[in-house]
């Protein structure tokens, strides 16, 4: 009984050890993926239909202002790549790749979208539609795809959390009500 007991400090180390390199379960994977999200998309929400948003649109029709944007939407670029990253590197449970792999295909895609609001920031006052016009079709095709990835992601999610008994908690957002 001496040499069990005395093995069992280390066998506690161990399993602590291993359950650390096996990664997270599917209940705190989910918990990161969904509040990543959430985060993610409350940032976008202030850019697509918030008060950032409509500053932005009144500079576009004043055709002045818009360098007055670049800091900001810089800022909202570079937390969608932080939590680009920090979700690459986040150890993930061996049935989440797929949902993972969206998730982190998801965030590329905001910072794309942000990457050509940037662009915009860069019209000089008194730009022409011809000037205009590439930029916001880009950004426009950037929305597109990034709302596709919004509603893959969030049926991916959905069915991570039924096939693992998890209780996810549906709420509109605050700009999403307001359309």
């Amino acid at each position: 009984m001496k040499v069990l007991s005395r093995f069992a400090p280390l066998l506690l180390v161990l399993l602590a050890a291993c359950s650390q390199l096996t990664g997270p379960s599917a209940s705190e994977y989910m918990d990161s993926n969904i509040s990543t999200w959430n985060g993610l998309i409350d940032k976008v929400n202030q850019w697509s239909g918030g008060n950032d948003a409509e500053r932005l649109t009144q500079a576009m029709a004043d055709r002045k202002g818009l360098s007055n944007f670049k800091s900001r939407l810089g800022n909202a670029r570079q937390e969608a790549v932080d939590m680009r990253d920090q979700m690459k590197a986040l150890k993930i449970p061996e049935d989440a790749t797929e949902l993972h792999a969206k998730l982190v295909t998801s965030l590329e895609e905001a910072v794309t979208w942000y990457d050509s609001m940037l662009k915009l920031t860069d019209l000089p006052d008194g730009f022409s539609d011809e000037q205009a016009a590439p930029l916001l079709e880009a950004m426009d095709a950037t929305a597109t795809k990034f709302d596709e990835l919004t509603d893959e992601l969030d049926q991916m999610q959905d069915a991570y959390a039924r096939k693992h008994r998890i209780n996810l908690t549906h709420t509109e957002s605050p700009a999403a009500s307001e359309s």
